[in-house]
C-alpha cells in the first residue's frame, strides 16, 4: 500500500469527512473493480481492511534470527542458549577470520594450533565444536577446522549444548552455523580495502544484482585477497577466496539457489613453542619462531552446492539441499619435539602429512504450521545423510636437528620426506528427524522431538594392512522443552536434549566400545526490548557425559565404557541496539568441568583444564548521527579470562589470567564511504594465549596490532 493510499484508508476510518475529500479519488480508485460498490447507497459507511504497520530491525543491528534449527526463530524462540553474530558486527570489528569473531562471542574459547591462525578448534562447555553447519546443513568435522572467509558470510550462528536432534552424532557443547550471503533481488556492490600491522593488505569485493528484468534470477560473487606476515618471524600466509551463487525463482513460490566456493591458503606454519619439563613457560620475545623456514601449511577448500525450496501458505516451506566439500591440506614441518634442556635446547622434528577430506551431505525437512483450538503450532520432519572419507599420507616423522630457543636459526636444509603411511577413514551417517512446538496456551509452548540415527564408519591402515568397522543401529536422541512467556517480552525455558557419539576403542574381547551418551539439562530467561533490538538471556546448564572409553584397570591395552564427566555452569548474555547508533555485544560464563569417573590419574580433575573457569567479553560502537561529529563513531571492547593449565603427567602448565583490550575510531563519509581504524591489545599485554606441553603448542597471544580497513557499499 503506497502512502497516500494509507493516508486515504487512514482518513476514511476516522469518519471525518473534511479530511476525506482530498483522498476520495484515490479511495474511489482502490474500489473501483469491487462489483458491491455498484451497489452501496450513496451515504452508507464503508468498511476497509485493516492497514498492518510492520516495525522492521534496522540494519546495522547486532542482533538476528537463528536458521541453524530449520527455519526461522528468533533467540528468545530458542529453548538453548544462542549468539548471532551479524555481518554489521563482523565489519564493525574489522573481524577478517571466524576464529577472531568467536574470541568475543559468550562461552567460546579457541584454541590454535598454527602461527599463521588457520588451524584452529572451538570449545564450547569444555568440548570441541565438531558439527559445523553451512545454512543448516552438517558437514561433520574431525581434527583441526581451516576456515573458509567470513567475507562470504552473512552471519555466524551458535547454539550452545547439544545438537543431536538435526545433527545426529557429535560433541554436546555447541554447533557452529554459517551463513552465506545470497543473491540480492537490488544491484549491490560492497569493497573493502584493509592495511594494518605485520604487512597485513586485504582486499574484498561483493557484488550482486538481478540478471533478468523480472528478476527471477539474481547472481551474486565475493573474492577476497589477503597476504599478511606475523609478529612471529618468519611466519606469514597469502589468502585468495572466490564466491558466487545464483537463484532462480520458477515461480512466486519455488527457487533453486546454486553456487561454489574455492579458497586456496599457502603459509608458513609455526607450531608453538616449548618449555621446560617442571612445567615452566619460556620468557622470549613474542616473535620467536622454533622451526623453519620451508615450513608450509597449505589447506585448499572447493565447495558446491544446490538448494530448492517451496514456500507453503502460512508461513511453512519445504526444502532440499545437497553439498560437496573437498578439502585438501599439505601440511610440512620443523617443529620443536622436547622440553628445552639446560642450554635452551630443543630437538627438531621434520615430517610431511598431507590430507584429502571429501564430504557429501543432504537434507531434506518439511517446516509446516498449522492451526489447531485457536492457536498456531508447527511441525518439522525431515531426514539428512552424510558420506565423509578421508585419506591421510605422512612420512616417518623423525628428530633430525637441535635448536636453541634463544637463538634460534632457521636455515635448516630439508630433509629428505618420503611418504611411509597411508591410511583412510570412510564415515557414513544417515538419520531422520521429527519435532513439534506446541502453542496450548497464550503464554506456555511445548517443544518435543527426536531422531533416530544410523552410523557406520570404516577405517583402513595401508601401511599395516590392518582394517576396522563399525556401526551403529537405530540410536534414539530425544529433545524436550518449555517455553513460558512471563511477560510480553519475557520468557522463562527449560529444556533436556540427549547426545551420543560415538568412539574407536577396542575392549578385552576385541570389540568396539559402545558409543558415548549423555544428555544436557538447561533453563534459562530471555527477554527483548526496544522493539526487538536488544535481547538478554541467562541459561543455567548441566551436562552429564557417560560411557566414556577409559583404560582397562586389569589390561592398559584395552578400555572400557566406565568413564563419565560432568560440565556446568551458567551464562549470561546482553546484545543489541541500545540507543540510535549505539550497539552492545557483551557476555560470561562460568564453567566448571570435572571428571566424575575416569582413571586414577583423572578422577576429581578438570576434564577441560584449558577452558577457563571464567570469561567475559565485550564490544561496543557508537556512531555520532548529528551536529558538528556527525559521522564520527568510537568503540572498543575487551577479552578477559581466568587463568587455565594443561597437565602433563606431574607437569602442569599454567597461562595466567589475562584481559586484552581493544579500540576503535571510524568515520562514515558518506552514505557509500567508511573508514575504521582498530587497535588490538591497546595495552600490549604479554600473556600466553595457549598451554599445552613441555615439546611444543605454546603459544603467546598477539602483541598491540591496529587495522585500518576503508569500506564502500553502493
Amino acid at each position: 500500500m503506497n502512502r497516500k493510499l494509507m493516508l486515504a484508508t487512514l482518513v476514511a476510518m476516522s469518519g471525518n469527512p473534511a479530511m476525506a475529500e482530498d483522498a476520495t479519488p484515490i479511495a474511489a480508485a482502490e474500489t473501483a473493480s469491487d462489483p458491491a460498490a455498484e451497489t452501496r447507497e450513496p451515504n452508507a459507511p464503508v468498511t476497509l481492511a485493516p492497514v498492518q504497520v510492520i516495525a522492521e530491525k534496522p540494519a546495522d543491528a547486532y542482533v538476528g534470527d537463528l536458521s541453524i534449527g530449520k527455519g526461522s526463530l528468533t533467540i528468545r524462540e530458542t529453548p538453548q542458549s544462542a549468539s548471532v553474530i551479524t555481518r554489521e558486527r563482523l565489519d564493525d570489528q574489522n573481524v577478517v577470520n571466524i576464529a577472531d569473531a568467536l574470541k568475543f562471542t559468550t562461552g567460546v574459547t579457541v584454541q590454535r594450533f598454527d602461527g599463521a591462525g588457520l588451524f584452529n578448534n572451538y570449545y564450547v562447555r569444555g568440548y570441541q565444536v565438531d558439527s559445523i553447519q553451512l545454512d543448516g546443513l552438517p558437514f561433520g568435522s574431525a581434527g583441526n577446522i581451516v576456515d573458509n572467509d567470513p567475507a562470504m558470510y552473512e552471519r555466524i550462528e551458535l547454539l550452545r549444548g547439544p545438537g543431536g536432534l538435526f545433527q545426529g552424532a557429535g560433541e554436546p557443547g555447541a554447533s557452529l552455523n554459517l551463513v552465506r550471503k545470497r543473491a540480492p533481488d537490488k544491484t549491490l556492490l560492497n569493497g573493502a580495502a584493509t592495511v594494518g600491522s605485520w604487512n597485513l593488505y586485504r582486499a574484498e569485493l561483493d557484488g550482486g544484482a538481478p540478471l533478468t528484468e523480472d528478476g527471477s534470477l539474481r547472481a551474486r560473487g565475493v573474492a577476497v585477497y589477503e597476504t599478511r606476515d606475523s609478529y612471529q618471524d618468519v611466519v606469514n600466509s597469502q589468502k585468495k577466496l572466490g564466491y558466487g551463487t545464483l537463484e532462480y525463482d520458477f515461480d512466486k513460490a519455488t527457487t533453486l539457489s546454486v553456487g561454489g566456493v574455492i579458497q586456496r591458503v599457502d603459509s608458513v606454519i609455526n607450531q608453538g613453542l616449548p618449555a621446560y619439563i617442571d612445567g615452566r613457560l619460556l620468557d622470549v620475545p613474542r616473535s620467536t619462531f622454533i622451526g623453519a623456514d620451508w615450513n608450509e601449511l597449505a589447506p585448499k577448500t572447493t565447495d558446491v552446492f544446490a538448494e530448492l525450496e517451496r514456500r507453503l501458505a502460512g508461513g511453512g516451506e519445504i526444502k532440499f539441499a545437497v553439498r560437496r566439500l573437498d578439502r585438501k591440506v599439505l601440511y610440512k614441518v620443523a617443529r620443536a619435539n622436547s622440553a628445552i634442556d639446560a642450554n635452551g635446547n630443543t630437538a627438531i622434528q621434520t615430517g610431511v602429512y598431507t590430507t584429502d577430506r571429501e564430504n557429501l551431505s543432504t537434507d531434506l525437512y518439511a517446516n509446516l504450521p498449522f492451526d489447531f483450538a485457536g492457536h498456531t503450532h508447527n511441525l518439522i520432519v525431515g531426514a539428512n545423510w552424510r558420506d565423509q572419507d578421508q585419506t591421510n599420507d605422512s612420512s616417518t616423522f623423525a628428530n633430525s636437528y637441535t635448536q636453541n630457543v634463544f637463538e634460534p636459526d632457521h636455515a635448516l636444509a630439508e630433509p629428505p620426506l618420503p611418504y611411509t603411511m597411508q591410511d583412510d577413514v570412510k564415515t557414513t551417517q544417515f538419520g531422520g528427524y521429527s519435532q513439534v512446538r506446541l502453542r496450548v496456551l497464550d503464554p506456555l509452548t511445548l517443544v518435543a522431538g527426536g531422531r533416530i540415527s544410523w552410523w557406520e564408519s570404516r577405517s583402513r591402515n595401508f601401511t599395516q594392512g590392518t582394517s576396522s568397522e563399525y556401526a551403529v543401529d537405530g540410536q534414539l536422541t530425544p529433545f524436550f522443552a518449555v517455553i513460558y512467556d512471563v511477560l510480553e517480552q519475557v520468557s522463562l525455558y527449560a529444556s533436556y536434549a540427549d547426545i551420543f557419539q560415538p568412539q574407536n576403542a577396542i575392549q578385552a574381547d576385541r570389540t568396539l566400545i559402545k558409543p558415548r551418551t549423555g544428555s544436557q539439562y538447561e533453563t534459562g530467561v530471555k527477554a527483548e526490548f526496544l522493539n526487538q533490538r536488544v535481547i538478554a538471556q541467562f541459561a543455567l546448564f548441566r551436562l552429564q557425559d557417560q560411557d566414556r572409553a577409559i583404560t582397562d584397570p586389569t589390561d592398559i591395552r584395552f578400555f572400557v565404557s566406565s568413564g563419565k564427566v560432568r560440565s556446568q555452569g551458567f551464562e549470561a548474555e546482553v546484545t543489541g541496539m541500545l540507543l540510535p547508533g549505539w550497539n552492545l555485544s557483551a557476555g560470561y560464563t562460568n564453567v566448571d568441568t570435572q571428571y566424575r569417573v575416569g582413571t586414577v590419574t583423572q578422577e576429581g580433575q578438570s576434564f577441560a583444564p584449558f577452558t577457563p573457569r571464567h570469561s567475559a567479553n565485550l564490544w561496543t560502537r557508537y556512531q555520532i548521527a548529528n551536529g558538528a561529529l556527525q559521522g564520527l563513531s568510537f568503540g572498543g571492547g575487551l577479552r578477559a579470562v581466568s587463568s587455565f593449565y594443561s597437565q602433563v603427567g606431574t607437569a602442569r602448565f599454567v597461562g595466567d589470567a589475562y584481559t586484552v583490550l581493544s579500540t576503535q575510531l571510524g568515520y562514515e563519509l558518506n552514505s557509500h564511504w567508511s573508514a575504521n581504524l582498530t587497535v588490538n591489545n591497546l595495552l600490549d599485554e604479554k600473556y600466553y594465549e595457549k598451554v599445552s606441553s613441555s615439546f611444543r603448542q605454546n603459544f603467546y597471544g598477539e602483541p598491540r596490532s591496529f587495522t585500518l580497513a576503508l569500506r564502500a557499499k553502493f
